[in-house]
């Protein structure tokens, strides 16, 4: 599922810093999310072990 959001696109990287503060009040923080992006860092990371 696509964003409709742009700005929530950007990496961190292009994001100006004085967008930073809305950049990351954008980001879901619900222990949900925060679960699938530990999943998501420890699958991308396995394939090294």
């Amino acid at each position: 599922m696509a964003s409709s959001d742009p700005a929530k696109e950007k990496q961190l990287m292009d994001v100006q810093p004085g967008e930073l503060p809305s950049w990351i009040l954008m980001w879901d923080f619900t222990p949900k999310s925060i679960a699938g992006a530990f999943q998501r860092e420890h699958a991308r990371l396995r394939k090294y072990h």
